[in-house]
């Protein structure tokens, strides 16, 4: 975090937070800061959509603290949570490691005085601006491009790799249609992670729609 004055204790002109609410003090801890903050930017996937942590909002709480502890009585994580289900967020920082790009429009824009001009479309924009062959048509890959938020100048496609929504969901994605179209290619798909597939369709569906400023 960028302070006003250098002391821990804020004021802040610009906090970054990263990470996934898994326990209440945090949820305390991140309201505390925001009302110390000018501006708020969630920065990486844990912190925007839930990342890794994540994983285990398919099942109840209790149930997978269950399978992983033998004794639950020190233990109050709570289901995990982007941040913005607990404070008003200025930007979004994509990306898992957060990319530069964003990193850099966000502090230059509080900088300038000026609006945050964060990506809005999805990775195949980011295929066609390079020339990219598309891996889900072409190839019958199981690509989540179509869903997920540019930025990361589509890596993995570039390399033959089908895109695992490591940006997250974008805004208004319409997950439903790519799972169909995943659907419509049965046993073609038979073989990959599918759960992780599944996840991250998830994700697509329950976020909320962005609050960038």
């Amino acid at each position: 975090m960028v302070t006003s004055g250098g002391t821990p204790e804020g004021p802040f002109d610009v906090s970054l937070i990263e990470g996934t609410v898994t326990k209440s003090w945090q949820a305390d801890e991140l309201k505390r800061i925001r009302e110390k903050s000018t501006y708020l930017f969630a920065i990486g996937s844990c912190a925007i959509n839930g990342g890794i942590p994540a994983l285990k909002s398919t099942h109840p709480e209790l149930e997978v603290g269950k399978k992983v502890y033998q004794d639950l009585s020190t233990i109050h994580s709570i289901r995990p949570s982007s941040i913005d289900a607990y404070v008003h967020v200025d930007g979004f920082i994509r990306g898992c490691p957060p990319g530069e790009r964003d990193l850099c429009e966000a502090l230059t824009s509080v900088l300038s005085g000026k609006q945050p001009d964060f990506l809005e479309y999805s990775v195949c924009i980011e295929c066609k601006l390079k020339g990219n062959i598309c891996l889900l048509v072409a190839h019958n890959m199981p690509c989540m491009g179509p869903v997920t938020n540019a930025g990361c100048e589509a890596l993995c496609p570039s390399h033959n790799r089908a895109c695992y929504s490591c940006w997250g969901p974008m805004r208004q994605a319409n997950a439903f249609a790519l799972a169909k179209k995943f659907e419509a290619y049965g046993d073609i798909f038979r073989g990959h992670n599918q759960e992780v597939y599944s996840i991250r369709f998830c994700h697509c569906r329950v976020q909320k729609g962005s609050r960038v400023l």
